[in-house]
């Protein structure tokens, strides 16, 4: 009796281990430690891409893998991200698109995703790109470090019994200070210092502008000047240091430029 007592007793201890593992379903970021569930920050680096028709916001196959932890397809995981999934903070008001799975869906989300299934031990990035839709030739919005930019929402279910359901959000967090291109065409620096030479000189601006398709573009230039013309701008150096009886113009192919004055930048 005692024999049979014995066996009853491990092989149900067995069971419940076996049981432990096969629903068991795990994500990291970027490498850290496991995530069985909840809401998770992602801290990523933007660096925007300008492409056609969309700019690339963040690559999160770079950040988020995903596993099941008994292996061997066994008891498969269903994944899929959630409607109402979308934008936050200073993108709010935009609208893009999300890349799942091979399918690219509008965002915000309106609807649920496709299914990734996931049933290997080896971690899986997970496929999911964010773009932004560009609004007119030009813009950008200032993003500053330690906002969050999107919250995606992730739901899975194992194969397996009840499936073990468990629901995901994850938080995405600028890392760095950055001006999302919210237009098709973007500048190489927002922030441009110039040398200027003894006088009389020139120097040039080194400044351009990169376009994802063909756009015709024009500029105009603001700023406080002191003649009629509005061409000679201030020196808004403080009182002690700056100089003067000096004035300081900018030309565009040997014309003078006026502020607040439309002038075509080309195609």
């Amino acid at each position: 009796m005692g024999k049979t007592i014995s066996i009853k007793v491990l092989f149900g201890i067995y069971l419940l281990l076996m049981a432990g593992k096969v629903f068991a379903f795990s994500c990291n970021v970027d490498g850290g430690s496991s995530i069985g569930a909840g809401t998770t920050s992602v801290y990523v680096n933007l660096d925007p891409v300008i492409q056609p028709g969309q700019n690339l916001v963040v690559d999160l196959s770079q950040h988020i893998s995903c596993w099941n932890d008994y292996g061997g397809w066994y008891d498969t995981d269903h994944i899929n991200l959630v409607q109402g999934s979308a934008f936050a903070g200073s993108l709010q008001s935009y609208k893009g698109s999300l890349y799942w799975n091979n399918v690219t869906y509008p965002f915000p989300l309106t609807t649920n995703t496709n299914v990734l299934d996931i049933g290997d031990k080896t971690p899986m990035p997970l496929p999911l790109k964010l773009y932004i839709t560009p609004v007119g030739a030009a813009g950008g919005v200032v993003i500053k470090a330690g906002e969050v930019i999107a919250r995606i929402h992730m739901y899975k279910i194992a194969t397996l019994g009840s499936g073990n359901p468990r629901n995901f959000t994850w938080n995405i967090i600028s890392n760095n200070n950055v001006v999302m291109p919210t237009g098709g065409c973007t500048v190489d620096s927002r922030n441009v210092t110039v040398d200027l030479p003894d006088f009389p000189g020139s120097a040039e601006i080194p400044l351009g502008v990169y376009c994802s398709s063909e756009q015709k573009l024009s500029f105009y230039l603001s700023g406080a000047t002191t003649d009629s013309s509005r061409q000679v701008f201030a020196n808004t150096a403080p009182d002690a240091t700056k100089a003067s009886g000096v004035g300081v113009t900018l030309m565009r192919n040997g014309k003078i430029l006026a502020t607040e004055k439309m002038s075509p930048w080309g195609q």
